[in-house]
């Protein structure tokens, strides 16, 4: 492509986001969002190219009508994907933009993140299932491969991409360098339990039953260091009884789905396996799995795409999904909107540019109890509900649809409310310099004497969330930057008071600077109060 554009004349300049001169990447795809200023009428498109190591990387990509532009490329080209450790070498790399007679050279380093705080994926298969499995009728149409590596190479991939945006959305936050630390490939786990035993359970049921079982093997069991993202391999959908219903609705569509889950919390997010066939297996797929028009036969496949009915729609809910579940595992509770709202069933708007408004049925937040959760260390202490978005509104209020366009227009819709960004980038799961594994935790409780918390090591952020669903109705963000200004005492207001202690339909969520974190409620603090009398 040449870069300048017959018979225009302007001088332009090509603006991106987030990645700067000199900069330091730590997550092996790079998303770059950027734009042609000032906007030209005439050019279409724009030419990226990537120098990695002795690679040179080639992108030709559309420009919007606003002159926009989304890069995604692979830093890990080139080299073993799957390997156990890779090795934690800066690279020099050098970009280069150009679109009409603007152009941009951006030199960066990519330095793969190490952390001894990580998240392993795992492949759940039951103890009757064969290494080489009969496909299932939903995947002969996409003429996948069965077997178990492959769905492992789809995962890791995946996995990579959700790393990924989490690091951009983290950035658009005014928090750089802050992702979660994948430990390495995905690997299968070997449950006891038998397909017949799985497919019979329901997602809280199989939450529990597998927690439990990665908590007791001797793989995994005693590595608290680790949070775990699982898939559980025998999901079935009996879409013949949904089309002989005639009721196409969510709701019908998750009934007929079996060995399915979407649950997150403590070290545990799970999942089933019935919509990879909307999942790319390869990078260069990842766009056309995004923009897949393609419509879904829910006689055959299940639709989890919130109504849109298409293979992009199911891609983009079913991955937004995984990024709002291990949101819940690192700690964060519902907002309204955002990804851990309304708003995780836009993905495809973070790596797509020029789309339409999307008007999609409002979820509502249900809720699960469990008697135990997977512990993980920093962990929120006696974290024991979990919630999630399952259920759909199938209208919206009229004056939703000009915010939704502005919205969309703005953020992607796919974004972190700020209180959940501030959690995020002090979690010991995703800071850039996490306190050390031998470090004590920090002591934090509540007074009711004086209706304070109180921390051994400086507040970062208090919220209250109610009991039954975990939304966050308030939070206050506490300054942690200057010393002289840190605190180590809040005094919750009156109103939050009442509804904690008087009503007792919401807890405390408490971060430290330092990223520990805990959950409190009026009964912890009159059990501390009864323990200490009790002492003396």
């Amino acid at each position: 492509m040449n870069s300048s554009v017959t018979g225009c004349k302007r001088i332009h300049s090509i603006e991106v986001e987030q990645l700067q001169d000199s900069e330091e990447v730590q997550h092996s795809f790079l998303l770059i969002k950027g734009r042609l200023e000032p906007k030209c009428s005439a050019a279409k498109q724009l030419k990226a190219t990537l120098e990695l190591r002795d690679e040179s990387l080639e992108q030709l990509t559309q420009l919007s009508s606003a002159g926009e532009f989304k890069l995604l490329f692979d830093l890990h080209k080139g080299e073993r994907e799957r390997q156990e450790e890779p090795a934690v070498t800066s690279r020099a790399c050098l970009l280069q933009l150009r679109s009409c007679s603007g152009s941009r050279l951006i030199r960066f380093t990519y330095k793969p993140r190490s952390s001894p705080y990580r998240v392993q994926p795992l492949y759940i298969v039951c103890q009757d299932e064969k290494e080489e499995e009969q496909e299932q009728e939903q995947e002969k149409e996409k003429n996948a491969r069965s077997d178990h590596s492959a769905r492992c190479s789809l995962i890791d991939l995946n996995l990579r991409l959700v790393q990924c945006i989490y690091a951009h959305k983290l950035h658009a936050a005014g928090f750089a360098n802050r992702t979660f630390t994948l430990n390495g490939p995905c690997r299968l786990f070997r449950s006891q339990l038998t397909t017949e035993e799985t497919l019979a359970k329901t997602e809280d049921e199989l939450w529990q039953h597998f927690a439990g079982e990665i908590l007791s093997c001797a793989q995994w069991g005693q590595q608290l260091h680790l949070k775990f993202v699982a898939f559980v391999a025998c999901t079935r959908y009996d879409g013949a009884a949904v089309a002989a219903s005639g009721d196409l609705s969510y709701a019908n569509i998750r009934r007929h789905l079996r060995g399915h889950a979407a649950l997150g919390g403590g070290g545990l997010a799970l999942f089933g396996s019935a919509h990879f066939y909307s999942w790319p297996r390869a990078f260069a797929e990842i766009g056309d799995c995004v923009r897949s028009a393609e419509r879904v036969d829910v006689a055959r496949l299940p639709d989890e795409s919130n109504y849109r009915r298409t293979y992009g729609g199911v891609y983009a809910s079913t991955l937004g999904a995984v990024c709002h579940e291990l949101g819940h595992c690192f700690d964060l509770g519902h907002t309204l909107n955002g990804v851990m709202g309304q708003g995780f069933d836009y993905l495809n708007r973070v790596l797509t540019v020029d789309q339409v408004t999307e008007h999609l049925p409002q979820r509502i937040v249900d809720q699960s109890y469990s008697s135990a959760t997977l512990p993980a260390a920093g962990a929120a202490a006696g974290t024991n509900t979990r919630s999630r978005l399952t259920q759909l509104k199938l209208k919206q209020p009229s004056s939703q649809l000009l915010d939704n366009y502005h919205g969309q227009r703005r953020n992607d819709s796919f974004y972190f409310a700020r209180n959940c960004a501030v959690i995020l980038a002090h979690h010991r799961w995703l800071s850039p310099n996490p306190p050390s594994a031998t470090e004590t935790a920090a002591a934090i409780h509540l007074s009711k004497a004086s209706r304070e918390i109180v921390s051994s090591t400086p507040l970062r952020l208090v919220e209250l969330r109610c009991n039954l669903n975990s939304l966050v109705a308030h939070y206050e963000e506490l300054c942690a930057g200057d010393k002289q200004q840190q605190e180590h005492r809040f005094q919750l207001p009156a109103s939050l008071w009442h509804l904690l202690a008087e009503q007792r339909t919401h807890y405390v969520f408490v971060l430290t600077a330092s990223g520990d974190t805990k959950r409190l409620a009026c009964d912890d603090a009159e059990a501390e109060a009864e323990a200490e009398a009790d002492s003396h």
